[in-house]
């Protein structure tokens, strides 16, 4: 089990779920925040800090996953590997973020307003399939989301986790790349 005792279900007063609604997070969180805030009466500077910190590890559905497995005793390892279907996806996410950056140094290049309007289509293109590319891995996300109860059904019937853990991997790999594509869009967005 987690050294970390911390509970965010607890901390939230939320059942402990996987497959809980992020509304149902929000809206707890939104309570529980305005009843800690140290600026109101009865506030508290370490429980708003727990509120928060709860929040965050169960907005995430990757860690969401990691904190309800650790919850359950599951030792969760640190690195796992990737299968063959989640190796082409990053084989795709690289190549179309590689092309951004060497866009965004062509666009830093140009020194010109021409050089800068020459750059107007591709930059398009490259918008276009970042986006094209963060679509894909939402919906493999919302894929895996779509697993959690079976997760908990798994867990409580059988004390089985091992589909859960492929998934929490898999969820870390899809979350880091669509941040990454998001980041790259919003430079290739602001005017260089």
């Amino acid at each position: 089990m987690d050294a970390d005792p911390f509970d965010a279900y607890r901390v939230l007063d939320l059942p402990g779920l996987l497959d809980i609604d992020e509304a149902r997070v929000e809206a707890a969180w939104q309570r529980l925040s305005r009843e800690a805030h140290p600026d109101v009466a009865g506030g508290d500077t370490d429980r708003a800090a727990s509120i928060n910190r709860a929040r965050d590890l169960l907005a995430s559905p990757a860690s969401r996953l990691r904190h309800w497995l650790e919850r359950h005793g599951v030792s969760v390892p640190r690195q796992s590997p990737i299968d063959g279907d989640l190796m082409t996806l990053f084989s795709e996410v690289g190549e179309t973020l590689r092309q951004a950056d060497d866009l965004l140094a062509k666009r830093a290049a140009a020194t010109t307003h021409l050089s800068r309007a020459l750059l107007a289509a591709p930059e398009m293109a490259a918008q276009q399939a970042i986006q094209s590319r963060l679509a894909r891995l939402r919906a493999e996300s919302e894929a895996v989301r779509d697993r959690f109860a079976d997760h908990e059904r798994d867990w409580n019937e059988r004390q089985d986790a091992r589909a859960a853990l492929a998934d929490l991997a898999r969820l870390g790999f899809l979350e880091k790349w669509e941040q990454q594509c998001r980041d790259s869009l919003l430079r290739l967005l602001v005017p260089g």
